[in-house]
């Protein structure tokens, strides 16, 4: 397996930018399915591949482990998040429950303003699923139910909501649908329902699009070992024999 470095021509970078780098590409990999779940994330061959000190990468490791991409093992070190069918199952649902309770009061303070705002997010949806860019697309599916959050206006609710959308994006990008979703459609008929004022309908819409959401969920089999140069690092060229 090789492990290819970083042009020589780089310039050193100060190691908040290269935790903040390694970061990025390891979302990235998982988002568009280079790292299956479960795969390691040795330091050394981090540091190597990024050309980074063990401090960067630990912080960059520490990171990823807040946002529920990545476990920390004491024996095993760092590996990609392998989340099972239960978590799956309890994430989904509680949010569910939470989010059909937050569209059904918002629907009767909702403002032109934040329909606005709600239509103007769709737009990007539907711009990143047309470019193929599927880490975008990802990010901004789970960021309108924060803008949903955050225009309820209950800040332990947004907090609450946000840690449990990070671990139900993993669970996305690990576990993709076999058939693309009708999640932009979802998301479209929501807005209605919160434009029209009619709560039962915005909580209906809610919780179903979330629980059609874990329905479609499809644990990947087991993968074999990953290059994770490669992976990490698609467009580098390969290493020199």
């Amino acid at each position: 397996m090789r492990t290819a470095l970083l042009p020589e021509a780089r310039p050193a970078e100060p190691a908040a930018v290269l935790a903040a780098r390694i970061v990025d590409a390891v979302w990235q990999a998982v988002a568009d399915g280079r790292l299956p779940a479960g795969t390691r994330l040795r330091e050394e061959a981090l540091a190597a591949i990024f050309r980074a000190s063990r401090g960067a990468v630990r912080d960059a490791l520490r990171s990823l482990a807040e946002r529920e991409v990545v476990v920390l093992s004491p024996n095993r070190g760092a590996a990609v998040a392998n989340p099972t069918p239960e978590d799956a199952e309890e994430a989904y649902r509680a949010r569910a429950l939470i989010e059909g309770a937050m569209a059904a009061e918002l629907a009767q303070n909702i403002t032109a303003a934040d329909l606005r705002r709600l239509r103007e997010h769709v737009a990007r949806q539907m711009e990143a699923e047309a470019a193929g860019d599927r880490r975008e697309y990802l990010r901004l599916m789970g960021d309108f139910h924060r803008v949903l959050a955050r225009l309820h206006g209950n800040r332990v609710l947004a907090a609450t909501l946000d840690r449990i959308i990070a671990r139900t994006s993993l669970m996305t990008a690990l576990y993709p649908p076999e058939k693309a979703s009708c999640a932009i459609d979802d998301h479209v008929a929501l807005i209605e329902g919160l434009a029209a004022g009619d709560a039962e309908a915005a909580r209906r819409i809610a919780a179903g699009h979330l629980l059609e959401n874990l329905r479609r969920l499809r644990p990947r089999p087991p993968a074999p070992p990953v290059d994770l140069q490669a992976a990490l690092l698609p467009e580098d060229p390969p290493a020199a024999p």
